[in-house]
């Protein structure tokens, strides 16, 4: 199968132009101008990531989070980047992202999310352009916040959270949620009538806003999106991309609590 059916089938679900002017997506070392023996998913790539690409003899890796954000004037191959192209050239493996385009797509990041919460009438959290949003919010039923705590710990599959709240003994049913770093949009939780909002990366200083404008919230890290291996999978399988698809099984959160 040619590799230009990956292309084909982000143009049709996640296009580029969803993605932030900041960010950069689509293939970014390689050519999808080639048959396929396999791809790897993974939400980042490391050294880790590639060699295990190797070992499968796949030729594409698909991530979430770009390798390369800014224009490189240079590579070197003694760096750590420089290296990590160096071997995806030498090995013909491309690397392809889909990073804000696919938290923005309809089906995409944080409808995972979502979905995973079983979050019921869910909505965009805020509009990003006439027919997409980021975030979702919906509704759970109504439990006290350290029980929903500990159901949102379950069902994203994470082992730990940092709570900002004024709140301890509130009732949650309403929850909003964006993946990734999301304290941009606390104002439209706040706005929504989140109970809860969750997402990762949350300052300092963002967790004081929160709480000042009465804001509960919940820090999932951003290693809360290792979902999506296994849902785009899904997707590419049910596009008919039949050649073998593996989810990698490197551990690829950088935090050790102690």
């Amino acid at each position: 199968m040619n590799g230009v059916i990956i292309k084909q089938f982000f143009d049709e679900f996640y296009p580029k132009d969803l993605a932030y002017e900041w960010d950069n997506v689509g293939l970014q070392v390689g050519t999808l101008n080639k048959e396929l023996t396999g791809i790897l998913l993974s939400l980042d790539l490391t050294k880790e990531v590639v060699e295990e690409a190797i070992s499968q003899e796949v030729n594409l890796i698909i991530v979430h989070h770009p390798l390369v954000f800014k224009p490189l004037y240079n590579i070197l191959t003694d760096s750590y980047k420089g290296n990590l192209i160096e071997k995806l050239i030498k090995n013909d493996i491309a690397l392809f992202v889909s990073h804000t385009n696919y938290d923005l797509g309809h089906s995409g990041m944080n409808q995972v999310l979502a979905d995973l919460l079983k979050l019921t009438n869910q909505e965009p959290l805020e509009m990003m352009t006439d027919s997409h949003g980021i975030g979702k919010i919906g509704q759970v039923k109504a439990m006290k916040l350290d029980d929903a705590i500990t159901y949102i710990k379950d069902h994203l599959d994470i082992s730990h959270a940092r709570l900002i709240t004024k709140k301890n003994g509130k009732t949650v049913k309403t929850i909003a949620i964006s993946g990734g770093s999301g304290a941009s949009h606390m104002i439209e939780a706040k706005r929504k009538g989140a109970d809860i909002y969750l997402t990762g990366d949350i300052s300092y200083h963002h967790a004081h806003d929160m709480l000042q404008m009465g804001l509960t919230a919940l820090d999932i890290g951003h290693y809360a999106e290792k979902h999506f291996s296994k849902a785009l999978k899904k997707e590419l399988t049910n596009y008919g991309v039949n050649v073998p698809i593996f989810e990698s099984r490197v551990d690829l959160d950088p935090f050790t609590f102690v």
